[in-house]
């Protein structure tokens, strides 16, 4: 029998874990694994990095029940404990309150859809982001609302899902709106300094809910992430013309910019929290973010596999033109 570790966060999103776990189990079972669960306890110390870094690395695949943080940890997991010839697929069954990361690749929202495609999917293999020491799967960020994403209320989130990160944006609006940090950026070779409300660098369709400038053109697997930085607004008439060029990517800007990126150097003046797949990632005085290419390989509904193989086909036949 293949083997598979499970690794369940049962407090992410609406608790459906806690109850739905034996299922999950069951289909694995009938698909021909042999199932190895372990709950994901971070209060008490039980964190998926040391579960993975403990086991006995024999595993066909290492599949996770939470929301877009709990798949962070995993894949912090997998990158820092195996050698890339030797990575066991991903599996992953998304109970979180946004779970953008999952969106993006068609993986199915609803417990027993996403646990029969731990059995059924097709291995994509996508890139990843080395961030300093750390990994992330979907998005580096810091600046405005940033922190909205880990200092949210897990009650509050379980209650209301991502309206609740809507919510606490709002009830925090007038702080995050005079916010700027004064940064240095060195991407692929072209230099930037100004003042920053707000910088991500992404691979996928929507951060937080909402679909970033260009984010629908964004490819899972080509070696680059979108990177988009918005410049600190003078006036209330300024932060207007942000929304309008967010909302619109064919509208110039002198506000935000946005382009394709293989890696990425960021130095602030003053520290400046970031965000890793809305998990914390720190303040370091200096980062340094690189693309992974294909570095791990993630289960995904055969239909979203064809259509993102077709449209690399066309790009491809497009770029050839």
């Amino acid at each position: 029998m293949k083997k598979v570790l499970l690794l369940v966060n049962a407090s992410a999103g609406i608790t459906q874990m806690a109850y739905k776990t034996y299922d999950v189990i069951e289909t694995l079972a009938r698909g021909g694994y042999e199932v190895t669960v372990y709950p994901v306890l971070p209060a008490e110390g039980l964190v998926s990095e040391d579960i993975i870094a403990d086991s006995d690395q024999n595993f066909d695949l290492i599949a996770c029940c939470g929301g877009d943080g709990t798949l962070h940890h995993v894949i912090n997991g997998i990158m820092q404990t195996y050698p890339q010839e030797s990575r066991p697929q991903i599996g992953f069954i998304p109970t979180g309150s946004t779970n953008d990361f999952a969106k993006s690749l068609g993986i199915p929202s609803e417990v027993g859809g996403a646990a029969v495609n731990l059995v059924r999917g097709v291995p994509f293999a996508y890139d990843v982001g080395s961030f300093n020491e750390q990994y992330f799967n979907y998005v580096a960020a810091f600046g405005a609302f940033t922190a909205i994403t880990y200092s949210t209320d897990q009650n509050f989130k379980n209650v209301l899902g991502h309206a609740a990160y809507v919510l606490t944006g709002i009830s925090r609006l007038q702080e995050n709106v005079t916010y700027k940090c004064h940064m240095k950026i060195e991407a692929d070779g072209v230099r930037l300094e100004d003042d920053y409300i707000f910088g991500a660098i992404y691979n996928a369709t929507s951060v937080g809910g909402f679909s970033l400038r260009n984010a629908m053109n964004v490819r899972l697997d080509d070696g680059k992430f979108g990177l988009i930085l918005i410049k600190a607004p003078e006036n209330l008439q300024d932060v207007g013309q942000i929304v309008q060029a967010l909302m619109d990517p064919n509208l110039d800007s002198p506000y935000v910019s946005s382009f394709d990126v293989e890696h990425v150097k960021l130095i602030p003046d003053r520290s400046a929290a970031w965000t890793l797949d809305g998990e914390a990632g720190g303040a370091p005085e200096t980062v340094e973010i690189s693309v992974q290419k294909k570095a791990l390989s993630i289960l995904i509904p055969e239909r979203k596999y064809r259509s993102l193989i077709d449209a690399q086909d066309q790009e491809e036949e497009s770029e050839q033109k």
